[in-house]
């Protein structure tokens, strides 16, 4: 049987009444107390999902960024298939990935230019998507665009942490700050996509993991400002898909080649003696081994983005497991973060993921 969301709110608020008094009666331990709720909640918030339809896609309107590729390209192709009228942002309309969407032909998926680091860009794009939906808000906000970088922190030019920080998590603040009186106003969806590095950090990623990091702690803001207007805001942790989404293909390769030879330009003698050359080599080394363990298709991840724009009840994060094998050791690290002294899981992640100087 189907509920709607104000008949399960007053079965919710019954509900929890009964579970509350039930643990202040027949338990005296503070522990049990919350372990039970925890229980009660989940199975309460499963059931819930489950029994209320799904939102109806028909006329609401989602704006996806960096859609040149990877899962922007994927989302954008998806979201139309689920018949929500899609505005695709790329950086580069002429891209590979723009052509194949503008291929569509289909007034209900428009091919638009963003740069998510130029503010003038951003607006030009807000006041577009402004244009069909003054009268309706904006229901859904992707914000997708980033830029995959390797880097150990004394080697990373402060141009390149300036530009990272910029695209990865500046470029969502931009989008958001845009759009969100659109999205108010529909009482729409706000999807930040950050990665499991957001969660913890790991040698190497200095640059990619202080933006990942500071885009959940943007998104863990934003959702509590925004909540009490309706407006949810999720986000999607995927682990490792760089060989699924391309970031790290022939191209990407080249381009993150092209970043650690700036970083030998820039490195003093005495830095250049320390780490040499062939520790920035086996950087990318590294990046081609893990394009080789990557999960081999995107699906989990178009998965949750759909699960975060249509369920009425939509999750607050999506940790997606991504990986070839059955074990995914960044999904496990992720789990297994937030319980272990620091010293212990430090011990786990090299041993997952070791960081060697190789001279």
């Amino acid at each position: 049987m189907e509920l709607d969301l104000p008949t399960f709110k007053k079965i919710e608020a019954v509900g929890w009444t009964v579970a509350i008094c039930i643990l202040f009666l027949f338990f005296g331990n503070v522990g049990i107390c919350i372990g039970f709720f925890i229980l009660v909640r989940k199975l309460f918030m499963k059931v819930k999902r489950s029994k209320i339809p799904e939102i109806d896609p028909t006329g609401k309107v989602v704006v996806v960024t960096g859609c040149d590729s990877g899962f922007g390209l994927g989302l954008a192709k998806r979201l139309y298939e689920r018949n929500f009228s899609v505005f695709a942002c790329c950086l580069n309309v002429d891209s590979e990935g723009a052509k194949e969407l503008k291929a569509v032909g289909s007034e209900r998926l428009k091919v638009v230019p963003l740069d998510v680091t130029n503010d003038d860009s951003v607006s030009k794009c807000q006041r577009l998507v402004k244009e069909e939906c003054a009268n309706t808000g904006l229901w859904g906000l992707v914000n997708n665009a980033g830029l995959n970088f390797v880097g150990d922190v004394e080697l990373t030019t402060m141009d390149q942490y300036l530009t990272i920080g910029n695209i990865n998590m500046y470029g969502m603040v931009r989008t958001c700050k845009a759009f969100l009186p659109l999205l108010r106003q529909a009482k729409g969806r706000i999807v930040n996509v950050t990665s499991v590095k957001g969660l913890y950090a790991i040698p190497s990623n200095a640059a990619y993991t202080m933006a990942k990091f500071g885009a959940e702690a943007f998104s863990e803001t934003l959702r509590q400002e925004m909540s009490q207007y309706g407006v949810s805001v999720s986000i999607i942790e995927p682990c490792n898909y760089g060989g699924a989404t391309g970031c790290l293909n022939e191209a990407a390769l080249k381009r993150i080649k092209s970043d650690l030879d700036a970083q030998w330009a820039e490195a003093s003698d005495d830095v250049r003696q320390f780490y040499g050359q062939a520790h920035l080599q086996q950087q990318l080394e590294d990046c081609k081994n893990s394009s080789k363990t990557s999960a081999p298709n995107i699906e989990p991840v178009l998965k949750a983005f759909e699960d975060a724009l249509v369920n009425p009840c939509p999750h607050i994060r999506y940790l997606v497991r991504g990986s070839n094998s059955f074990f995914d050791f960044y999904y496990f690290l992720a789990l297994i973060c937030p319980y272990m002294p620091q010293h212990l899981f430090d011990k786990a992640r090299a041993y997952f993921v070791p960081y060697i100087i190789y001279k």
